[in-house]
């Protein structure tokens, strides 16, 4: 029997998941993505698994940001996810919250200053692995789509938002693994490679822990 613990990749849509996926794995040629079937029946949620990943990886369809035409097919992505966590959450060693840095500004003006009612997708998300005691790393993948300072911005932006939701974010350098107050989120592009290694450390130590 395989009794290999799984690592979640999970956010909303266009934020480079399956390019994360794709690093991570020993093969990636054999890494064709995953496809969804049409509302109304269940997702193809599949692991992935390689012969000399000592983990698999579980690359969820990405929900959020859709247009009207797809909004049912969104909210049945979303549902389909929260059951799948609700039902495997024991399997999850750790957990890769990815978040498109140019989309930031936008989710949190919409969200959260627009309407301060509504809680902003990314906090949600997050919110609700933790309820699960999955340990979180928040990605901020594309930063070499930006400048050094729209990058710091728009990270502090997201960092001080969080802090409305009770959600203490933290540098990766700066964080202990025993830490389970505080979560941890790395600077990251999937398409530079920049920080590739630091993250398989990462994802190294927690499969330790």
């Amino acid at each position: 029997m395989d009794l290999k613990p799984s690592l979640l990749i999970i956010g909303n849509s266009n934020v480079g998941k399956s390019s994360i996926t794709r690093l991570l794995l020993p093969n990636p040629k054999k890494f064709k993505g995953k496809i969804g079937k049409s509302p109304g029946s269940t997702l193809l949620i599949k692991p992935i698994e390689q012969k000399n990943l000592p983990y698999k990886i579980v690359d969820l369809p990405g929900f959020g940001y859709v247009s009207r035409s797809s909004r049912r097919r969104g909210e049945h992505i979303r549902k389909q996810i929260i059951l799948h966590i609700e039902k495997h959450y024991d399997n999850y060693f750790f957990a890769l919250v990815v978040i498109n840095i140019l989309r930031i500004t936008h989710e949190i003006e919409k969200y959260f200053v627009q309407n301060r009612e509504t809680i902003p997708l990314s906090f949600e998300l997050i919110n609700f692995l933790r309820e699960f005691d999955i340990p979180i790393l928040i990605i901020f993948n594309k930063i070499d789509k930006v400048s050094h300072l729209d990058k710091s911005i728009s990270i502090n932006i997201f960092v001080e938002s969080a802090e409305k939701y009770n959600l203490n974010l933290i540098h990766i350098d700066d964080y202990t693994i025993h830490n389970k107050v505080q979560i941890p989120y790395l600077e990251f592009s999937a398409l530079k490679k920049i920080n590739i290694g630091k993250l398989k450390e990462i994802i190294e130590k927690f499969l330790k822990y």
